[in-house]
């Protein structure tokens, strides 16, 4: 009886220990530069997905076209591994991940690294990497930093 128990609590103490696995599911829809809709690999409910860290152009907004067309090429209907964050949801109830498509790489840095999104400030903690990844965007002019006259989303959406 003792050893029994002994072995379920270092089976409960083994589970909780390990970090939690991202969900493999396919990306059904790109919403924008910066919202994904997927549905579970092996069938079930779809859920609306918000790139962790990043800030898109808005649809409206001069590049906001050209990211999720960007979305659109590189992830549409491939499998994708969600990793949702500590912050689980936004305030939209999309649930908020790192999303990434196995062998091609994670949709926000391939964002940034394109020039078409922003590592976001106000949400995105311990981004140094991705902040690199901007600046290096930046520095050689890629998407929207080609003329030098980028607004920030958070920024467009207030002047509205």
């Amino acid at each position: 009886m003792r050893d029994a128990f002994a072995i379920s609590i270092c089976l409960a103490m083994l589970v909780l220990s390990v970090p939690a696995m991202a969900a493999s599911y396919r990306i059904a829809a790109i919403v924008d530069g910066d919202t994904i809709i997927v549905e579970p690999a092996k069938g079930g409910d779809r859920a609306t997905v918000r790139l962790y860290g990043i800030d898109a152009p808005e649809l409206d907004q001069p590049h906001g076209t050209a990211a999720r067309l960007f979305l659109m090429s590189k992830a549409r209907f491939k499998r994708a591994d969600v990793r949702p964050t500590m912050q689980d949801k936004d305030r939209y109830g999309r649930i908020v991940a790192i999303v990434e498509i196995p062998g091609v790489g994670i949709l926000q840095e391939m964002l940034l690294k394109s020039g078409l999104a922003w590592v976001y400030p106000q949400y995105c903690t311990d981004c140094g990497a991705w902040d690199a990844m901007q600046e290096e965007a930046k520095k050689r002019g890629k998407g929207l930093w080609a003329r030098g006259e980028a607004v920030e989303p958070w920024e467009w959406r207030r002047g509205k």
